[in-house]
Parts: C-alpha cells; sequence; structure tokens
C-alpha cells in the first residue's frame, strides 16, 4: 500500500538502478521523499481534523480560545525527532556524495563535448597514419531527435527516432569519469538509471563518474533548459559485456584506421556517402542551430545556394564561398565573418570533418 501511494504521488524513482552506486543515491532519495510524503499527510491531516474538530457551528455562542503559551513535551518533541531526521537524511546525503565525487583512479576517462543540441563522446582509442602521422579517435555524436517535418511524415515521432540513436557503447563493470564541457549555453548530462547528473558549462571542465552493472540501453537526458531543441537532445548508453566490448573497441579501430589510410591516399570517394556523412555532422556539431537549409536566413548565413556565390564580408571585401572559403571559416570562424551577422563561436570542427560538411553544402543548390 505504502509502494502505490509513493508511485501515485512520484515520490519513488522509477529508473532501474543500473550503476555501483545508483541503489545507495535511489535510497537516500527515496527515503528523503517517503519522509517528506510521511510529514506531509500529517500536517495536512491534522489542519483538516482541526478544521472540523473545533469549527465554529452554526448558532453556536462565542467562546474565547484558550490562551497556551507552551508545552514542554511537545516542543521538546518537535524540536529533537526533526532533528534526529534531519541528521539521518544528511549521513545518507553525504555519504553518497561524497562517493559520487571521488573520481576513481583506475577509471577510464571520456572526453563528452555538449552543444545544441547534441552530444559529442570522444574515446581515449586513436589510430595513426604512419605515412602523415595523422591521428583520428573513436567519436561518436548523438542525434537530436526532435520530429522534424520530414519524419512526422514519415510518423516518426521521438519514442520511434530514439530507437536509430547512436549508441555510446561501454563496458559492464568498468568505471568511467566524464570529462566534460559546452561549446555554448549551460547543459546538464544526466544519466537517469546511472543516478548521476553534473551541469556542462562553458568554459569550464566538470566531471562525473558511473560503474555500468546492468547490461541494456539506457537514455541520455539533458536537464538544463537549451533553447529551443532542448527536449530532443536525447542520447543513448549501450552497455555490453566487457568481452563484446572489446570487439566492438577493435572494430571501431580498424574501420577509423581504414578510413583515416583512404584519406591520406586521395584514392576515390564516395560522393554519395560523404554527403551523407557533412548531413550527420550538420546536426552532431551544432550547424543546425544557425544555419538553415531552406534559404531562410539565421544567425548565420543559410546554406543553401551558399557554395559558389559571393559573400560579403564585415571588412567590405567580397570572397567566394569556395571550399577554401568555406573550410577556414569552420576552422577558424572569427577570420572572415560575413556582413550583417556575428562572428560564430568555434563549434568543435576537426580537420576530417571539413571535407563532408563542404561537400554537403555543396549538394544545397
Amino acid at each position: 500500500m505504502t509502494n502505490f501511494f509513493l508511485s501515485v504521488f512520484g515520490f519513488i524513482s522509477h529508473a532501474q538502478p543500473a550503476s555501483s552506486l545508483a541503489p545507495e543515491v535511489k535510497f537516500a532519495a527515496d527515503f528523503i521523499n517517503g519522509i517528506s510524503l510521511v510529514a506531509f499527510i500529517l500536517v495536512e491531516g491534522a489542519l483538516i481534523y482541526f478544521v472540523f474538530k473545533y469549527r465554529r457551528k452554526k448558532g453556536e455562542a462565542n467562546i474565547q480560545t484558550p490562551y497556551i503559551t507552551h508545552d514542554t513535551k511537545l516542543e521538546v518533541v518537535w524540536t529533537v525527532l526533526p532533528t534526529i531526521i534531519l541528521a539521518v537524511i544528511f549521513y545518507f546525503g553525504v555519504a553518497s556524495f561524497v562517493k559520487l565525487r571521488a573520481m576513481p583512479k583506475d577509471a577510464e576517462i571520456i572526453q563528452l563535448t555538449a552543444r545544441q543540441w547534441s552530444w559529442e563522446v570522444k574515446y581515449p582509442y586513436c589510430v595513426k597514419n604512419a605515412k602523415t602521422n595523422a591521428e583520428r579517435c573513436i567519436k561518436l555524436t548523438s542525434k537530436n531527435v526532435n520530429p522534424t517535418e520530414e519524419s512526422i511524415k514519415a510518423h516518426k515521432l521521438q519514442d520511434e527516432l530514439m530507437k536509430d540513436q547512436v549508441q555510446f557503447v561501454i563496458a559492464k563493470g568498468h568505471k568511467y569519469v566524464m570529462q566534460m564541457t559546452s561549446t555554448d549555453v549551460i547543459h546538464s548530462f544526466t544519466v537517469p538509471s546511472f543516478y548521476v547528473k553534473q551541469d556542462v558549462v562553458p568554459g569550464l571542465t566538470s566531471r562525473l563518474w558511473f560503474e555500468p552493472t546492468v547490461v541494456g540501453e539506457f537514455v541520455i537526458t539533458c536537464n538544463e533548459y537549451c533553447g529551443n531543441k532542448h527536449s530532443g537532445m536525447l542520447g543513448k548508453f549501450k552497455v555490453v559485456e566487457p568481452a563484446e566490448y572489446e570487439q566492438w573497441k577493435t572494430a571501431s579501430l580498424a574501420a577509423l584506421q581504414k578510413e583515416l589510410d583512404q584519406d591520406a591516399s586521395g584514392g576515390p570517394v564516395d560522393e554519395t556517402a560523404l554527403i551523407a556523412k557533412g548531413k550527420e555532422l550538420y546536426g552532431a556539431k551544432g550547424c543546425l542551430a544557425c544555419h538553415s537549409l531552406n534559404g531562410t536566413p539565421g544567425a548565420g548565413p543559410t546554406y543553401k545556394g551558399l557554395y559558389g556565390h559571393q559573400v560579403e564580408l564585415t571588412t567590405g571585401a567580397k570572397v567566394v564561398a569556395d571550399d577554401a572559403y568555406l573550410a577556414e571559416s569552420m576552422l577558424k570562424p572569427a577570420v572572415k565573418v560575413v556582413k550583417g551577422y556575428a562572428a560564430m563561436p568555434n563549434m568543435g570542427v576537426e580537420e576530417a570533418d571539413v571535407k563532408p560538411l563542404i561537400a554537403f553544402i555543396k549538394s544545397l543548390k
């Protein structure tokens, strides 16, 4: 019966505890919420009881309210009992907090970048090209799952779009430290099932850690309003067994090595695949926040029809939006600013991202 009422009023967290510290944090939260519910029922129950018990009945003569200055026993009870309860709450809260803030030294560090409106993770696994010495690391970026006109027509709403979400693969029983920063506004990285939450602030590096204990898929949310596509800023952790994790890592590094060697060789390029990659980066790097695809100007120039056309800069000079100009604008956005627009912040575009993004912009005639 107690669980029924707690569930009805939303006082118990329903997220499945899926990390080593999650049961402790859940217990502390449920304990506090349970006490709050009991206190609410007692206070409101007494209030309602007194309203009916001591109300003035119709036709009843005026009775002077007794003048009670104090009651020592009651005063001791309502001072000592709440103090004990608060001390217990403090203990459970601090015990969990200290463990959550002590970053384990044997943990694997994953770099996370938040931007409007996606999560980008960079694993500490990299490959190099022997000739050029170019390096590339395993990097994944979530998709924003706010429904678009295109997805609505295809009857794909947020739940359906989440099925195709990029999966950040991690291993069960491994400890991970998320080292996080933001490129634009304040976000809040939250994994409900891991019972972890941490604000991600521009210009600062914040950290949290967790150790997954359950195999499965777990949603990442942003719990700080960060703009009009905030609700679609979801991600997904896929927790697998350690052996499967090693297989995934080996396969990802092999694919990355092949891609890096192909780029270095200057061999034939699959233009369709390149455009598709550019479209993916358009969302992942936050370009969609300022640059439309339909010709409508936003906080930045539209991408439609941009390639090959002349643009005027704030200096008065005019340049053609060719490969060189677009590449420079992506990597050094403050060097050449289009007239009528503010300088674009650094969106974390890397050398490897430039070619696909240019191919995508070039396709938008």
